[in-house]
C-alpha cells in the first residue's frame, strides 16, 4: 500500500470511529435503515454524517476545520490524545439520539423489538431544528476530537512532534 493510500485510509478510519452511528448495530446498518423525517430527507446515518454538519456549520471544510481547531484548549488536547474510550457508542445509544431504546438487556431497535427484521417497516425518526441544535455540540466535538487525534497519530508516528 503506498503512503498516500495509507494516509487516506487512516484519515477515513479516524473520522469513522468518531461518527457515532459508525459504531452501532449491523441489523439496521448503523442507522441507514432508520428513515429520517425532516429536512435531511434521507436516513438517520446521513443526518449524523452530513446533514447536521452542512446545515449548521456549512460546507467550507477548511473554514470549519480552522474554526474548530481554534477553540481547542491545551487541556482538551491533552485529554483527547491520552485516552482511548468507546465514546461514539455511548453517544449512539443515548436516548436523545433516538437510534435505539435502552432496555435492561441492551439497546433495542424498538422497545418491544430487539433487532430489525428484513421484512419489517423501517423505524422513522423525526429530525427538526431542535434535534439538530441539540446534537450540534456533540457533532462539533466529535469532528474536533477526530482532527486532534488524527494529527496526534500522524505527528507521533511520522516524527512530527
Amino acid at each position: 500500500m503506498d503512503r498516500l493510500a495509507a494516509l487516506k485510509f487512516l484519515g477515513h478510519w479516524v473520522g469513522d470511529v468518531h461518527q457515532p452511528l459508525h459504531v452501532s448495530f449491523t441489523d439496521d446498518r448503523g442507522g441507514n435503515a432508520i428513515v429520517e423525517q425532516g429536512p435531511c430527507g434521507d436516513d438517520l446515518h446521513a443526518v449524523w454524517d452530513t446533514c447536521i454538519i452542512e446545515r449548521k456549520l456549512g460546507r467550507d471544510i477548511r473554514h470549519i476545520a480552522s474554526e474548530l481547531r481554534s477553540r481547542v484548549t491545551d487541556t482538551e488536547r491533552a485529554a483527547w490524545t491520552s485516552t482511548e474510550a468507546n465514546e461514539s457508542f455511548a453517544i449512539t445509544t443515548a436516548p436523545a439520539v433516538r437510534y435505539c431504546v435502552k432496555t435492561e438487556t441492551g439497546c433495542w431497535y424498538e422497545e418491544d423489538n430487539e433487532t430489525m427484521d428484513p421484512d419489517e417497516a423501517k423505524k422513522v425518526v423525526t429530525v427538526d431544528e431542535a434535534y439538530m441544535d441539540a446534537h450540534l455540540p456533540t457533532i462539533t466535538q466529535r469532528l474536533t476530537q477526530a482532527g486532534i487525534r488524527l494529527g496526534h497519530l500522524l505527528n507521533r508516528d511520522l516524527g512530527g512532534g
